[in-house]
């Protein structure tokens, strides 16, 4: 498994923590812990995006060549 691939499977655990973060934060609204894991998991899953971007930025583009 690649790195960008490792990068998508983390993606897809994180969503479902965050569906579960979701519905327990709505489940206690007043509960900090609640609060902070729903927080927390968010800017994981927005720095695994960005992780995922940068990955997919750094593959060689197709056609390149580096034959000049």
């Amino acid at each position: 498994m690649n790195h960008i691939d490792t990068i998508r499977k983390q993606i897809e655990e994180t969503q479902v923590v965050l569906r579960e973060s979701q519905e327990n934060f709505v489940k206690n609204p007043e509960s900090y812990s609640a609060r902070l894991l729903l927080m927390s998991t968010e800017n994981y899953l927005a720095d695994l995006l960005r992780e995922l971007d940068r990955a997919i930025a750094e593959l060689p583009s197709k056609g390149s060549s580096s034959l000049s």
